[in-house]
């Protein structure tokens, strides 16, 4: 059964009332996959806009939906959101900096890439609604990850305010769970053709026992984390998966 579309927008409304004028809902995918790219979406929205319509059909946790249905709703997304884009971080450079810092690059990235459509500075009163306990994009950035972070590291932020599975029951952070999620998996299934024996196209780079197999048959690719725990047993990848 598909996912029924989320509908409340009382947060956003809330954060209207609070006199904020643009919200931008973030997520990230691909925290705990073995191989390829972190990626983080963000998706801005103008309040008064979002809040006089209906959100529109098929906008959920990007989890909860077929690879067809997010397909589907990632055009609705980029049709309805002011803007929307993802930034990604490779597997070399979360090896380098660690997942924190990992996931803080790709939002700046990905913010980066959203300003070009929207004038080249944040709105004013804007607040980013970002997904989890954890808010990874407000971490301060460390002195050995600025030669990474390059031109990221210079841009000031809107406040953070995180929401406890926000991608599940905020339209605005299920959307950036979309768009991201999309442009991942595609990413990954691309690689596949070139990487055939890690099941890729399927697993987009997770840790199910045709990906681990592969990894023993031809070893790790240049798209693999070294810093996880690529050979792990069945308590490890328990662990792994999780993270």
């Amino acid at each position: 059964m598909a996912a029924r579309g989320l509908t409340d927008l009382s947060v956003e409304s809330g954060l209207l009332s609070e006199g904020f004028d643009f919200v931008i809902g973030v997520d990230e995918v691909g925290r705990g996959a073995l191989a390829g790219p972190v990626s983080v979406g963000v998706a801005l929205f103008d309040l008064r806009v979002l809040t006089s319509a209906e959100v529109p059909a098929g906008i959920h946790d990007s989890k909860q939906l077929s690879a067809r249905s997010r397909q589907d709703a990632t055009d609705r997304v980029r049709s309805w959101a002011a803007a929307a884009a993802v930034g990604s971080t490779s597997p070399a450079e979360l090896d380098e900096i660690g997942m924190t810092m990992a996931l803080n690059l790709a939002g700046r990235r990905a913010f980066l890439s959203m300003l070009e459509e929207w004038a080249g500075v944040f709105p004013a009163r804007t607040m980013i609604l970002l997904d989890g306990r954890h808010d990874w994009l407000s971490a301060p950035l460390t002195l050995d990850c600025l030669g990474i972070f390059g031109d990221c590291a210079d841009l000031e932020l809107p406040p953070v305010r995180t929401v406890i599975k926000g991608d599940g029951s905020v339209p605005a952070i299920a959307a950036a769970s979309i768009v991201a999620k999309v442009t991942r998996d595609e990413t990954m299934v691309a690689l596949a053709a070139d990487h055939p024996h890690y099941g890729w196209e399927s697993n987009v780079g997770y840790g199910t026992a045709t990906h681990r197999q592969g990894i023993v048959d031809v070893g790790p690719s240049i798209h693999h984390r070294r810093s996880f725990r690529l050979h792990a047993d069945s308590e490890g990848r328990a662990r792994d998966e999780r993270r």
